[in-house]
């Protein structure tokens, strides 16, 4: 059988996740494998959402999947918290599991098909940040409602065989913060936008502005406002910082809030990607 490797780089995880491609190509060889062996920390939650999702994709697609984890005892302990790996139908190769828990994982690599579901996941993450982990506690309510009210955005606007797919973990160093990934395979946030706004054909452009209230809520009377929300809820809590960026088919958004204030920028994005990937990342005033 032809095989494809696919060798990750030992920063491969960093800057928020974004860095490896993980191709979803109809094409591709019956055999897939993925080499983790030098990933170091950090490992973004975007990071272990893309290889899951790409696992669960060519899975369905018939394919056989081998994982080699992580060496770097850190890096292995995040892989296995983060249920990345479906033992069902994924070969993991001379794997040892770690002895430890360090709390990494604040909500594996979960997928979603549902409004109530979200609610549960949403729920249990913040209980656990509010209860547990005391350096990132005043955070909470604002993973409470990125995970909410994205989560339920994703199922609105990405409807498709795997669903969504969301994913949080905690870092305690340099500073403590709290790493949020949530992704869809659907149709993507510019094409949803431009159903109501047909005019807004640059692919950024629509992202930034779906941003804007009134303008990317679901649709449905008992959910919320989508990004508005989440921005009210982090400049509400206890945080020094935030950034939150999504790619959507061409379009690359970026958004910070430093000092209570909101900043937006647009870029072209390096590659397609289809569906919506949403990295979050809250660092806690705590530290």
């Amino acid at each position: 059988m032809v095989e494809w490797l696919k060798s990750i780089r030992r920063t491969g995880g960093a800057e928020g996740g974004w860095r490896e491609d993980f191709p979803l190509n109809r094409e591709m060889p019956g055999e897939l494998i993925v080499d983790c062996e030098v990933l170091e920390p950090p490992v973004y939650s975007l990071f272990w959402l893309r290889l899951r999702t790409f696992l669960d994709w060519h899975h369905a697609q018939g394919r056989s999947l081998r994982v080699i984890p992580p060496a770097n005892g850190q890096a292995r302990e995040s892989f296995h918290q983060m249920q990345v790996v479906d033992p069902s139908y994924v070969e993991l190769q001379g794997d040892e599991k770690p002895n430890t828990h360090n709390g990494i994982a604040i909500l594996p690599v979960t997928r979603i098909a549902d409004y109530t579901t979200v609610e549960t996941v949403a729920e249990n993450a913040r209980e656990i940040l509010e209860y547990q982990y005391t350096d990132v506690s005043p955070l909470g309510q604002a993973c409470y409602m990125a995970v909410s009210e994205l989560c339920a955005n994703a199922i609105e606007h990405g409807r498709n065989d795997l669903g969504a797919y969301v994913a949080v973990q905690r870092f305690s160093e340099p500073r403590p913060q709290v790493s949020i990934a949530i992704s869809d395979l659907g149709i993507g946030i510019p094409e949803h936008i431009r159903q109501r706004y047909p005019e807004w054909f640059d692919d950024s452009f629509a992202i930034a502005h779906a941003m804007d209230p009134r303008i990317s809520g679901t649709g449905h009377t008992h959910r919320g406002n989508g990004f508005p929300e989440t921005f009210e809820a982090a400049l509400a809590s206890s945080l020094s910082a935030a950034r939150l960026d999504v790619h959507s088919a061409s379009g690359f958004v970026r958004t910070q809030i430093v000092q209570e204030k909101r900043k937006v920028d647009a870029f072209p994005a390096a590659a397609f990607k289809r569906g919506t990937w949403i990295a979050y990342d809250l660092v806690s005033a705590a530290g």
